[in-house]
């Protein structure tokens, strides 16, 4: 064997090896890129999914004779949500119209018996709900935490534009059964 041929052999090596580390590298590149936007496909059909997720308002008389028609009117002008169904009276027959496939906002009001009939038949649907107090942050009484402390899939809300993210986020996030 002369020197020309050990060069020629190992010059063909190199050339060798430099396609296969090429080739392996265009591989490993083109799978990582097709997780990534597999990953972000399935969150973003997720999302649009969700956004067709019913929202209904449960908007019980309250001490601060509030109601919630403007953050209702808030969600309704926002093109990515499906309209708002409100229900303006502490009549607990309304916790009927409750879904697997329902976000619920829960406002804050004066009779604990229909806040807790509401969170309860949420809760066995295990879907998300929303607790809205109306800008006071200290509304919620010891007997609200009690009961919120048993469930995971809740939030507390203070103001219409905490609120309006909220439904966003949850809905852009949570995983409906």
């Amino acid at each position: 064997m002369d020197a020309k041929t050990v060069y020629q052999t190992l010059t063909n090596f190199d050339s060798f090896k430099s396609l296969i580390t090429t080739l392996i590298s265009m591989a490993i590149a083109a799978t990582l890129t097709y997780k990534i936007v597999l990953f972000t496909l399935k969150k973003e059909v997720r999302l649009f999914k969700n956004l067709k997720t019913k929202i209904q308002v449960f908007d019980p008389p309250n001490k601060y004779n509030k109601n919630m028609q403007i953050e209702c009117d808030e969600i309704d002008n926002n093109p990515l949500f499906n309209k708002t169904i409100r229900f303006s009276d502490a009549d607990p027959r309304h916790r009927n119209s409750i879904g697997t496939k329902s976000l619920i906002i829960l406002g804050y009001g004066d009779d604990f018996t229909f806040f807790e009939t509401i969170f309860n038949k949420a809760t066995d649907y295990e879907i998300p709900v929303i607790i809205y107090t109306y800008g006071d942050s200290r509304a919620l009484e010891q007997k609200h935490f009690d009961l919120l402390n048993k469930y995971r899939w809740y939030s507390v809300c203070n103001t219409p534009i905490r609120l309006i993210s909220d439904v966003f986020t949850i809905l852009s996030t949570f995983t409906f059964k």
